[in-house]
């Protein structure tokens, strides 16, 4: 099942602007997305313990709960001998915007209490930011939402770093697994997972679907949803950023979900992207051309 319980993250290795009540949140990274797509998992490890490719691996939730009910997770496999500062950092999709939304979020499984830590890094007019979270880690072996708070943020953040054992000295005999989920970013401290789930309510604005299939040759097809009329244009580009057709063209669509065909004949095997765009935001998702 890939539509999550109370969310309907569809954002895999791209994010979309969501609403729960009257707290805005962008899901950065959910791990739904059923051929395994996600944002770049650059290791920062460090340790020879474990494969490079044994590292990450997006699994099967292995403890649903309330606090998380995801179907798929991020499985990180800690190294005894690495870093402290051990975890990933990623180039994202589409830079974060923090002029308003200055809290970010994930959730944790652990065998153990150490430090969670989250960084942003921006460009060379915006800051870089690296905080712990607001609350200590108070749960092992459970779900818990660690949140973090960067007052002083402003403007376009393209990379993040995970850090969610931020143990100095490492202190491990042996390796340990940890798993991570919904990586968000939001203008409250509440946890948006919990608020939506005390709203009862799938809280999504604008939703743009992975293609389907993915990898395709040379069709596929294109889903998005809508809650509201509105005029739309959706557009796909090639890996340098070049618009390659538009398929939708400022047209005016009413609320509800649209599919839309795209034959990629005549053009090269690789990786290209699609952009939906609307009055209220613009949503960008990667799709895989193999021949």
């Amino acid at each position: 099942m890939k539509i999550k319980l109370l969310l309907c993250l569809f954002v895999a290795a791209f994010f979309g602007m969501q609403q729960a009540a009257a707290q805005n949140y962008i899901v950065i990274e959910d791990f739904e997305d059923p051929d395994g797509v996600t944002i770049p998992l650059n290791d920062m490890t460090g340790g020879e313990a474990v494969e490079e490719d044994d590292v990450y691996e997006v699994v099967e939730n292995p403890d649903p709960s309330d606090v998380n009910p995801s179907d798929q997770v991020l499985q990180y496999t800690r190294a005894h001998d690495g870093v402290p500062w051990g975890g990933f950092w990623s180039e994202v999709w589409e830079p974060l915007d923090m002029d308003e939304m200055k809290y970010t979020h994930y959730q944790v499984w652990k065998p153990r209490i150490s430090p969670v830590v989250f960084k942003v890094e921006g460009s060379e007019e915006t800051e870089d930011f690296e905080f712990e979270s607001m609350e200590e880690q108070t749960v092992t072996e459970g779900w818990e939402t660690m949140t973090f708070h960067y007052p002083d943020a402003a403007g376009e953040y393209p990379v993040i770093a995970v850090m969610p054992d931020f143990a100095d000295p490492v202190d491990l005999d042996e390796n340990i697994v940890i798993y991570l989920d919904n990586i968000i970013l939001s203008d409250s401290p509440d946890d948006p997972i919990a608020t939506a789930a005390e709203q009862n309510e799938l809280p999504v604005h604008l939703a743009l679907k992975q293609n389907y299939p993915n990898p395709f040759n040379p069709t596929t097809n294109i889903r998005f949803e809508l809650n509201s009329s509105d005029h739309v244009t959706l557009n796909v580009y090639d890996i340098q950023g070049q618009r390659i057709t538009t398929l939708i063209n400022n047209e005016f669509r009413n609320p509800g979900e649209h599919e839309v065909h795209f034959n990629a004949e005549g053009l090269p095997s690789g990786k290209y992207f699609y952009r939906l765009e609307t009055s209220e935001r613009s949503i960008t998702r990667a799709m895989t051309l193999v021949k």
